[in-house]
């Protein structure tokens, strides 16, 4: 492309094209050739520059964010000082192209106006239309791009503040995209983050693996409860292995989670959940071998029960009926549920479908299942109400939303966490995405976008949504897996509000 741009402008330089300004005045077809040679070339030398700035910002991938701000900044400079000092930059210098008016204030004025030309690109494609080529970064900074003629460039008062408009308003678009797709979780405060966790998958052969199968394995393992322990509540944690499984509780000490032994357990457990059977919270967990189990406080496991022929893929526990205690519901990909009671023991209550042959991608209990379908490429929303031994179909609505993983009880209404499983390989598009809806699926609050960049961003997926501290506000519970740890076997655990 560079090259056939360099044969053209040389052919126009034998035909004396820029030489003679004024024959090119007189012939409309060559004066738009020369146009769109130069919008070309700016083009070209743009996309050159760009290599430069992806060389750098490859090395500064570590720093997350930071890396990001640190490689704008110093592309910023560069673009500034190489046109100040030299009137073009590297990719301008590749094409011939030259800028004319190049004092440091109006090389600074140029790349600083630049935001506004970035306002769905509006400054940019109006070079088509100016008789000089200028984008409105030019043109506010008195600056033109040229290959060697000159020019007399006049200041347009109404375009100026109309372009000081453009770039208040592109300043405020660009401000806070940045805040919700690059920082992300806006409205929520840390309390504490633990530092990097192992998973095991001993035995799991995840070459073989579908990206939701995948998923399953890294993001979608629920490893962290809330348990109570003399007379308070308390985080604890899952550290499965093959044949066992270790708890950890995890303290926060100075905004910062340390994990302290807590017992051991002879099952390998793969997801737990935080359950009030007795009166209490306890922990109820599901192997791999399909072993449900009730474990109190201590270690001690108060209950035990077989599935029968069930691969579940969610577990959640709540008040499904109309008694004080929670009730265990189990899914499966294919819409089976199980629900378990402790009676005297875990017993099994409720075997089958809830309603409708459905696609299930997630639920959360709440008087009853509220559950998330895939169906021709959208969601549902769906409502059944636990009734009798048997679920009783309430509602169901379009859930007009992509991308839905899970969701959890927030308040008088619920949670959602969204990941786009396919472009965190691509690292493109945003990938991840918490919002609170109310129970008719209004939008009542919006966390921010995290984006797919090629930064080491960390992939947050919410675990549960419970009060831990017991000051009757809840406590969000994140799960976070590296970009560079391609099945998720390291992650940490984080603690909002």
């Amino acid at each position: 492309m560079a090259k056939l741009i360099i044969y053209f402008q040389k052919t126009l330089d034998e035909r004396k094209l820029e030489s003679n300004f004024k024959y090119l005045r007189s012939n409309s077809g060559k004066i738009i050739l020369v146009m769109i040679m130069i919008i070309l070339s700016r083009a070209a030398s743009f996309f050159i520059d760009y290599i430069i700035y992806a060389i750098v910002y490859y090395f500064l991938l570590k720093l997350g964010v930071l890396g990001f701000v640190i490689a704008n900044a110093m592309f910023f400079l560069y673009k500034v000082l190489s046109c100040t000092f030299l009137g073009s930059t590297f990719g301008m210098r590749l094409l011939n192209l030259k800028l004319k008016n190049n004092s440091f204030l109006n090389c600074l004025k140029r790349e600083i106006y630049r935001i506004a030309s970035a306002f769905y690109y509006i400054g940019y494609l109006y070079a088509f239309f100016d008789k000089d080529r200028r984008c409105l970064h030019d043109i506010a900074s008195n600056t033109y791009v040229t290959y060697n003629e000159e020019i007399e460039v006049k200041k347009d008062k109404r375009l100026f503040y109309a372009i000081n408009i453009l770039f208040i308003i592109s300043l405020i678009k660009f401000s806070s995209n940045f805040v919700f797709n690059e920082i992300g979780l806006i409205g929520l405060k840390k309390v504490a983050v633990s530092d990097e966790y192992f998973q095991s998958f001993d035995g799991d052969n995840l070459l073989s693996l579908t990206q939701d199968e995948l998923y399953l394995k890294t993001l979608g393992r629920k490893y962290t409860a809330v348990v109570d322990m003399n007379g308070k509540r308390q985080l604890v944690r899952l550290s499965n292995k093959l044949r066992y499984s270790e708890f950890f509780k995890l303290n926060i000490v100075d905004k910062k989670i340390v994990g302290e032994f807590l017992f051991r357990i002879d099952l390998p457990l793969q997801y737990i959940s935080s359950v009030n059977f007795r009166g209490k919270l306890e922990i109820v967990g599901v192997s791999p071998n399909g072993d449900i189990v009730l474990i109190d406080e201590n270690g001690k496991i108060v209950s035990k029960d077989k599935l029968n022929n069930f691969d579940i893929f969610m577990l959640k526990c709540g008040k499904l009926d109309e008694d004080d205690f929670d009730e265990a519901v189990l899914l499966d990909r294919n819409g089976n549920v199980q629900v378990y009671k402790y009676q005297n023991g875990l017993k099994l209550i409720y075997s089958g479908k809830m309603g409708e042959d459905i696609i299930p991608q997630c639920f959360y209990v709440d008087n009853g299942i509220y559950v998330v379908t895939k169906a021709d490429e959208r969601n549902m929303f769906y409502y059944y109400k636990f009734l009798e031994g048997r679920f009783a179909f309430q509602y169901k609505k379009d859930f007009k939303k992509n991308g839905i993983n899970n969701i959890f009880k927030f308040g008088d209404g619920f949670i959602v966490s969204s990941i786009y499983r396919n472009n965190m390989s691509l690292k493109i598009g945003k990938i991840q995405k918490m919002e609170v809806y109310d129970k008719n699926l209004k939008l009542k609050q919006n966390f921010g976008n995290r984006r797919a960049r090629l930064y080491a961003y960390y992939v947050r997926n919410v675990e549960d949504v419970i009060d831990i501290d017991g000051d009757g506000r809840d406590e969000i519970i994140l799960k976070a897996v590296g970009s560079d740890d391609v099945y998720g076997q390291g992650y940490i655990v984080e603690v909002y509000k």
